[in-house]
């Protein structure tokens, strides 16, 4: 700020500043009876309040150019996508980005202020899809659409005025929902069959030490050799395995899911013999990771799921369950309830914040606890 004095006596005051909306060097003024101390002051203010004024007429300026601009549903998904996969694992980022392919289909070269609740509420309901994922896409979009909000692109989500059916709950669900689990019999038969069978017999202690653990297929493909408490039959679950991702010795090690996903968890003699079975080929194999194959790679996703459906395909009571590796961690819950074991303990094994599917675990188990009742009374004679 600088002044000079006017030939009335009086004094003027100027100040310089950049004016981003004419792109040169502007400068504004205030006249004051004095030089004083007092009157600097009130002249920076003065100054200060007209440039704040010129720059708030640019801001809002540049504000109704984003207004009046047309952006597509494409260009708002790609700049929120930039922002979003540094907020979730890469794992997360693949399942994510499934879920737009056909809502990118639809809309992404249309503008994204022309998209209505009832544009994506017919997607969903056209699309073939189960109730869950229906409701997961609708939380995908939820937050891109939030985010074009934030930013200033829209007024309003769409997503508030999109109406999905409630999940009704039918028989058919129910039983597809007791059929996640093995129940003791079933694993023995699986187990028999598979070590029997003799070809891949590390694949078949895999599924074993999932069954005896409730370890994510994650968890366990990231446990390495200093995971292993062999003194005090102790395993610690520090990592998870980037399944979506590379495969063999190309492992990406991410934090587990939640923070209550990090845990170390007590393991019984059968799961230390398993982990010794695994580290006899040491030498030859690997020094760090111990869920490998033969050659020292990680075991593949799709390799382990598609040997495990078949042999769950030789199950007398198959039906029409569909056959999970996730299916054996809830399998290990159902044991642990069948044992009497506390919710609270099995939540801290398993690493779970939310009790909501450890008691549909219960449900399902003290069911099958009163048929198993009813039967033995039924055969009990005196």
């Amino acid at each position: 700020m600088f002044y000079k004095k006017l030939e009335s006596g009086k004094y003027r005051f100027f100040e310089k500043f950049y004016d981003k909306n004419a792109e040169k060097w502007r400068q504004v003024s205030v006249t004051l009876n004095s030089k004083s101390r007092v009157s600097h002051s009130e002249a920076r203010i003065r100054l200060n309040e007209k440039i704040e004024k010129i720059e708030s007429t640019y801001l809002l300026n540049e504000r109704n150019k984003i207004t009046e601009r047309v952006f597509t549903v494409q260009e708002i998904y790609d700049e929120w996508r930039l922002i979003r996969n540094e907020e979730i694992k890469p794992s997360s980022v693949i399942s994510e980005e499934k879920g737009f392919i056909k809502f990118l289909r639809c809309f992404s070269n249309r503008e994204i202020a022309s998209i209505c609740g009832k544009d994506i509420q017919n997607l969903l309901m056209k699309t073939k899809l189960t109730s869950s994922t229906r409701i997961l896409r609708r939380t995908y979009y939820n937050l891109f659409f939030k985010y074009a909000c934030t930013v200033g692109y829209i007024k309003d989500n769409p997503m508030n005025n999109v109406v999905l059916p409630k999940n009704v709950k039918t028989l058919s669900s129910i039983q597809k929902r007791q059929n996640k689990f093995l129940d003791k019999y079933e694993m023995k038969q699986i187990l028999k069959f598979s070590y029997d069978d003799g070809r891949y017999f590390r694949r078949t202690m895999v599924y074993e030490f999932l069954f005896l653990t409730g370890l994510r297929i994650g968890e366990l493909l990231a446990l390495q050799w200093k995971d292993i408490d062999f003194e005090n039959n102790l395993l610690s679950v520090r990592h998870t395995l980037n399944i979506q991702g590379g495969q063999g010795t190309k492992r990406e090690l991410l934090s587990p899911k939640t923070i209550n996903s990090y845990r170390t968890i007590s393991i019984n003699n059968r799961c230390i013999k398993i982990l010794k079975e695994f580290q006899t080929d040491l030498k030859d194999v690997d020094f760090v990771f111990v869920f490998v194959d033969d050659r020292g790679r990680t075991f593949s996703r799709i390799t382990l799921v598609g040997y495990f459906q078949k042999i769950c395909s030789k199950l007398e009571n198959k039906n029409s369950r569909s056959f999970t590796l996730h299916m054996l961690r809830h399998s290990h819950i159902s044991l642990l309830v069948e044992l009497g074991v506390p919710i609270k303990t099995i939540m801290q094994r398993v690493g779970h914040s939310d009790e909501k599917m450890i008691l549909q675990v219960y449900s399902h188990v003290t069911e099958k606890m009163e048929t198993d009742l009813i039967e033995k009374l039924n055969n009990f004679v005196l």
